[in-house]
């Protein structure tokens, strides 16, 4: 429920606050004085509609965000305080005085100066409620399209751990009964014997790097120094293990075009997914590390374009001095010499923000059109 009750809250919240800066500055500027008095005594009945939506618009982004302080969630909760604050202290007491000074009819210099500060009050929330839209629809982008649904939640357990690359540990876990997604889609993960806090917050999303018609569900991920990274390198198997999903849209549809993979670091994970149940299909996948032994599953992927013709492995380092294979980062110059015409494929780009944001200006830059790049992006804490 809060899911669905955060977005549209928002949207009521940010609407109601614009019809109020709207309708003051047009009956100002262009009506006549008792449309003024009108508008300016009909704004207080609004508060009946717009403080209930940012209370509730505040208090589930604060459940939502599970206790995380970073990243665009922190963001997001920063400008709460300060929306919360210049409606309680500006915009409310401005709108009553107004409200009694317009029924009056006193329309004096006190009058207009308080009228100027309620309006660009009023514009700075509406500033701050649009930047609070515009991620939160990058939070949710991993989810788009099926984000509002009822989650799905599983209890299973830990089956196994093994290192995969340097600080890299692929995480194995029996699929619930019932489970079942499309490759390339992704999950949350709790851990119920968690014990120890931080900002990062004690929930993480991770694309499944396990094809659909195996077994178990692989997460992989990197070992930071978080509560959370902390607590699952010390889990032993048989641990409980809270999966939620699975979300997102990052996976290949019925487009029967070539699939270009362009994944830098701990991003491959979704790719391995798709790699393993589209063996049919023509796909290429640049591989971005520092060193190979940064390179999560990368043996397996070599091994796999040996036995698909039509599966093609372009890793890339960008520091390894004894590396046979191509050098830097993935770069237009690299793809062309791989792929040909770049307008022909579906691009799949996932990895670290700075990462995917470079190379979906990139692909724009060299004529890809937006609807055939599609991105996900791992912020890897």
């Amino acid at each position: 429920m809060p899911r669905f009750i955060h977005p549209v809250a928002g949207i009521i919240a940010i609407l109601t606050i614009s019809t109020f800066w709207l309708s003051t500055a047009i009956s100002e500027l262009f009506l006549s004085e008792s449309a003024v008095v009108a508008v300016k005594t009909a704004i207080p009945w609004g508060f009946l509609l717009l403080v209930p939506a940012l209370a509730a618009t505040g208090g589930s982004g604060f459940f939502l965000s599970r206790g995380q302080r970073e990243g665009l969630v922190g963001t997001k909760l920063k400008r709460m305080p300060f929306i919360a604050a210049n409606g309680l202290l500006i915009l409310i007491p401005a709108a009553l005085f107004l409200a009694s000074k317009a029924r009056a009819g006193e329309f004096d210099t006190i009058f207009y100066v308080v009228q100027a500060v309620e309006l660009i009050a009023g514009a700075t929330n509406i500033t701050l409620l649009a930047l609070e839209m515009r991620d939160g629809m990058k939070l949710t982008q991993w989810r788009r399209g099926n984000f509002l649904r009822p989650a799905a939640s599983y209890k299973t357990t830990l089956a196994g751990k093994q290192e995969i690359a340097r600080g890299t540990v692929a995480l194995h876990l029996k699929k619930p009964e019932g489970f079942t997604f499309a490759a390339g889609q992704a999950v949350y993960l709790t851990l119920p014997g968690q014990k120890e806090a931080d900002s990062k917050g004690n929930v993480r999303t991770f694309s499944i790097a396990s094809a659909p018609q195996e077994p178990e569900l692989v997460i992989a991920t990197r070992m930071t120094d978080t509560a959370f990274k902390r607590c699952l390198a010390g889990l032993p198997a048989g641990s409980p293990v809270g999966v939620e999903g699975p979300y997102g849209d990052l996976t290949l549809d019925g487009d029967t075009r070539p699939a270009v993979f362009l994944a830098g670091g701990i991003g491959i994970t979704p790719f391995r997914s798709m790699i393993l149940d589209a063996a049919a299909r023509d796909l290429t996948l640049f591989y971005s590390n520092r060193s190979a032994g940064d390179a999560a599953f990368l043996s397996e992927l070599e091994q796999l374009a040996q036995e698909n013709r039509r599966f093609r492995l372009v890793a890339t380092m960008t520091d390894a001095a004894d590396w046979q294979g191509e050098r830097g980062y993935i770069a237009r110059d690299m793809i062309e010499r791989h792929v040909g015409d770049v307008s022909r494929p579906v691009f799949y780009l996932a990895g670290p923000p700075v990462m995917v944001a470079a190379m979906e200006t990139m692909l724009k830059q060299a004529g890809v059109k937006p609807e055939s790049i599609r991105a996900e992006m791992f912020a890897g804490y």
